[in-house]
């Protein structure tokens, strides 16, 4: 039996994208388009594979990368206090595969989104997951609340303290 449902495959093959372009100072199309390496699933077991990258991941990564800005914005208001390249990368790459999710998926379950998140989180350290949930869970908040999370001065009125710092800054681990 594998690790992973579909969609958490999926989202984890999104994010390795995103990682893989960061770090290659590469377009998400152009890691897309060319050589690169994802987990995928057989079924029975996880592995490593030169793709292809499974529709909706792929889906999921071109979206992230032509919405980062919006992403990012809503990333920086609501980790105040960090700025975004201080993040661990894994972390701020799955919150944006997660913020993209939320903020233009038609239909995506806020609980379903968190959760899955916080399951990758955990995957990849024993600390990032408090961190990836406070931003998620603050992002909700707001939709919840019937306030646009894309608006700048959203949260503005509600005092939000941010969410807990992240629990390392230095570049986070390889995927």
């Amino acid at each position: 039996m594998s690790r992973y449902g579909e969609r958490t495959l999926e989202r984890l093959q999104a994010l390795q994208a995103l990682f893989q372009a960061e770090a290659a100072h590469r377009s998400v199309s152009a890691v897309l388009s060319g050589d690169y390496l994802v987990t995928d699933d057989d079924g029975s077991e996880l592995f490593v594979s030169t793709g292809p990258i499974r529709p909706w991941a792929r889906e999921l990564a071109l979206g992230c990368d032509a919405h980062r800005q919006e992403v990012d914005g809503v990333l920086a208001r609501i980790s105040t206090g960090w700025d975004i390249s201080r993040m661990n990368r894994v972390d701020r790459n799955l919150l944006r595969v997660a913020l993209y999710e939320l903020l233009f998926e038609e239909g995506a379950i806020p609980a379903v989104v968190a959760n899955e998140a916080v399951v990758l989180a955990k995957s990849f350290s024993d600390e990032s997951n408090a961190f990836v949930n406070g931003i998620i869970g603050a992002v909700v908040d707001e939709l919840e609340a019937g306030i646009d999370p894309l608006d700048s001065n959203a949260g503005a009125a509600g005092g939000d303290e941010g969410a807990p710092a992240p629990a390392d800054a230095t570049g986070g681990e390889a995927l």
